[in-house]
């Protein structure tokens, strides 16, 4: 990329227009998220207090019957329905004239008499021609689908429509039944017939000549519909629909939802439908207004993190979406959504104010969608309220779970309460969707997992990753104790004295003991050139020049950086390996050039590449760093020499201006020189000594 472009793309103004541009977007997205249609103003719900002012009829509206009903009246009309079936003659006439063919056959063989065959061709095809005539179906008359429950049917016979009794019709099993019988009685009453009738089986010349017609059928079915009525009466303009106080009954819940059908029905209209898009764009915008500007004023420094803007805003569109797509589906009840997994995921990685305040804006976007929005909202916010403040840090799978168990409660509780408030009694409690606020809380475990996933994606760095980094087992922190043991001891103490600080000056410690641990990791290229590690008097540095020497001490920064991206350390991390000197210089060498007056020296070469530190964690990282190292050359470590070390290492600090862009106060300072004093003489046991008594 061209340097010029480059560097536009980091300047501020092109920071200002991503985070516009972003907020803009979200809100556009977050527009198309809401229902299109427009929203009846008021809630209610059957068998609770009518929560508004008395509701005046503003139109005439027709009353809807409920679904129950419509079903009802359906089921009954279609008992009406009688099933048309279609008569093949051409069947009746291809098993005739085989049974006739047979029969000659037969009569040819016995050499019957050509007069007394025809005779008994007559009978017998007689027999068959009757049971055709009648008609046989295709199973038995009470099992076809078509025929449950019916008496009778239509049998269309040369496009004429005849009603016929279920009854009178023979299915395969009867027909072969009526045949056989009516064959017995000619065998017996005529022996000679019975040779001819006993050459053939009955079952082989008769077949199904009654078939279900569907497409009759169903247009039958449809015009008998098109006479139920969906409606009951009618609402006129003006009528009192329900007063203030009065328990929705169940009529009055059927003429609340004809008007909120016809209300939503009659802004389809253009001017009314111009007004929705308006008043739907108004909404989003008051309340993205509402987030940045709790952004700009309480947590400012989001707003300087392009990531970090990007990622809320991310966040909050997947759950609302979410949302979106279990509320369309009409199937899965809106409390099965692990909400709270939203609050937890912007608490781990953010700020816990930041995801109480995106978890009440979330809420009152996604309770604009579901039917009882007030009621989601006021279980919504108090539960991932709660969720944030119980999850302080999430380091141990157990915390979460803990916190599921509360969201639960919570959830359960506070239903619990608004019931009451609505019902007055225990049992219009509907207990059934504590098995749904279960399943949420069950489903809020799933941010374990979350956080895995949105730390590879956005590189942030979760809790559990520093406890992770900390252990002395992790790769590069065992090579530095093998390879480099009195660097990993110093870092050792570095992290316990900057950890101790952060903790009351009020930080990240776990960031800051992973920090202090990996600080010096670049000393593992050259260990033996650094005074901790080197033993029996030996310095490889006598050997050496003053310049190549301090290029081997400054290197342990970059190295550290390489080293440290090599083994996928976080860049949270690796901020601590490049600011721990800041753009300090390399005393020892400097000075003993210093000491040759004919040289003109340089510091360049001799001081480190930075940056300085730009975080409270960092800066109490190279604090700690320098007074720890510079301790251990005391003589003399009691309290009048500590404190007198680390004044004078505050004091070079701050005017070699390493402190300038870290957010800490006088008061911070002080405290800090205070918790390194304390800390540093529990270290070497030293007493503050105390005057004499005066007796």
């Amino acid at each position: 990329m061209n340097p010029q472009k480059k560097k536009w793309f980091e300047s501020e103004s092109w920071h200002t227009i991503y985070i516009t541009s972003i907020f803009i977007i979200t809100a556009i997205v977050l527009y198309f998220a809401l229902p299109q249609e427009g929203r009846f103003r008021y809630e209610f719900q059957k068998g609770r207090p009518w929560m508004h002012a008395t509701l005046i009829a503003p139109f005439d509206f027709a009353i809807m019957k409920s679904d129950q009903v419509i079903s009802e009246e359906r089921d009954s009309l279609l008992k009406s329905l009688t099933p048309y079936f279609q008569y093949h003659d051409s069947v009746r006439k291809q098993q005739i004239i085989a049974l006739s063919l047979k029969i000659d056959e037969i009569t040819l063989k016995e050499n019957t008499e050509i007069l007394y065959s025809r005779v008994v061709k007559n009978k017998v095809l007689t027999i068959f021609d009757k049971i055709y005539c009648t008609g046989i179906l295709e199973q038995g008359a009470i099992n076809p689908e078509a025929l449950s429950g019916k008496n009778e049917l239509l049998i269309v016979r040369n496009n004429l429509a005849e009603k016929v009794p279920v009854g009178q019709l023979y299915s395969l099993k009867t027909a072969y039944s009526e045949a056989n019988s009516a064959l017995d009685l000619l065998k017996n009453g005529d022996p000679d017939l019975k040779q001819i009738i006993e050459k053939f089986h009955a079952e082989d010349y008769l077949a199904v000549n009654l078939t279900f017609d569907p497409d009759k059928t169903e247009t039958e079915k449809q015009k008998i519909l098109e006479n139920l009525s969906t409606t009951n009466g009618v609402v006129q303009e003006g009528e009192r629909i329900v007063s203030q106080g009065d328990v929705v009954s169940p009529h009055t819940y059927l003429i609340l939802e004809s008007l909120k059908s016809a209300s939503e029905k009659s802004r389809g209209d253009l001017t009314k439908s111009y007004l929705i898009v308006l008043g739907k764009a108004v909404f989003i915008c008051m309340l993205m207004l509402t987030l940045f500007l709790f952004i700009y004023n309480i947590r400012r420094k989001l707003l300087k993190s392009k990531r970090d803007v990007t990622f809320t805003l991310l966040m909050m569109i997947l759950m609302i979406y979410f949302c979106r797509v279990i509320i369309s589906s009409n199937t899965i009840p809106i409390y099965i959504v692990p909400f709270t997994a939203l609050a937890l995921i912007i608490r781990t990685f953010l700020d816990a104010r930041l995801a109480i305040f995106v978890n009440t804006i979330t809420a009152l976007i996604v309770g604009f969608m579901v039917p009882n929005g007030y009621e989601f909202v006021l279980l919504t916010i108090p539960a991932g309220s709660i969720a944030v403040i119980s999850q302080n840090n999430l380091q141990r799978r157990d915390q979460l779970i803990l916190t599921s168990i509360i969201v639960f409660f919570v959830y359960a509780f506070t239903y619990i309460g608004i019931s009451l408030i609505q019902e007055a009694s225990l049992s219009g409690i509907d207990w059934e969707v504590m098995k749904w606020f279960l399943i949420n809380a069950a489903l809020t475990l799933i941010t374990y997992l979350l956080v895995f996933v949105i730390e590879k994606s956005f590189g942030f760095i979760s809790d559990v990753t520093l406890i992770e980094l900390s252990y002395s087992s992790q790769k590069l922190l065992r090579k530095l104790a093998e390879e480099a043991p009195g660097t990993f001891q110093h870092s050792m103490q570095v992290a316990n004295l900057a950890e101790e600080a952060i903790l009351q000056l009020g930080g990240n410690p776990l960031l800051v003991r992973a920090g202090a641990l990996y600080h010096d990791i670049g000393k593992l290229v050259n260990p033996q050139y650094f005074i901790e590690n080197q033993t029996f008097g030996i310095n490889p540095h006598d050997q050496r020049s003053v310049q190549e020497s301090t290029q081997i001490i400054m290197n342990h920064v970059n190295n550290g950086v390489e080293l440290a991206r090599k083994h996928k350390i976080p860049e949270q991390i690796i901020d601590f390996i490049r600011t721990h000197h800041g753009t300090t210089i390399t005393g020892y060498f400097y000075v003993e050039l210093n000491n040759k007056p004919d040289q003109e020296i340089d510091k360049k070469p001799f001081t480190y590449p930075g940056p300085v530190p730009s975080t409270r964690e960092t800066a109490v990282v190279m604090l700690a760093d320098s007074i720890e190292a510079a301790s251990r050359s005391l003589d003399k470590k009691d309290a009048a020499n500590l404190k007198e070390l680390i004044e004078s290492i505050f004091d070079r600090k701050i005017k070699a201006g390493q402190l300038d862009y870290a957010p800490l106060t006088f008061k911070d300072i002080t405290l800090l020189q205070q918790i390194f004093l304390e800390k540093l003489l529990n270290i070497y046991h030293a007493r503050i000594t105390y005057p004499l008594k005066v007796t």
